[in-house]
């Protein structure tokens, strides 16, 4: 459980949180890298509004290391998720 499974599903956001969890990583440190706030991380894990938060999603994966693909394999923008994955390496 928590891992991405073999049907490109990705991880729901209670995963994501469990694995933040087992990492010791809480949204405020997320935040803080990302240069936004507490609640917009809260959004991009659970999927809320419009924005699909692909300048964050980086900064998400990283921190309970795993990849963008991984986490959001169905919803990845190719063009920013690259650029932003090398931004925040």
């Amino acid at each position: 459980m928590g891992k991405s499974d073999s049907t490109g599903k990705g991880m729901k956001p209670e995963e994501i949180r469990a694995a933040m969890y087992l990492n010791r990583v809480k949204l405020k440190d997320i935040a803080n890298d990302a240069g936004v706030s507490i609640g917009r991380i809260h959004q991009v894990i659970y999927k809320i509004g419009r924005n699909k938060g692909y300048r964050i999603r980086p900064y998400i994966a990283k921190a309970i290391g795993k990849t963008v693909e991984e986490v959001w394999p169905d919803e990845t923008n190719k063009e920013s998720g690259e650029a932003c994955q090398r931004a925040c390496l």
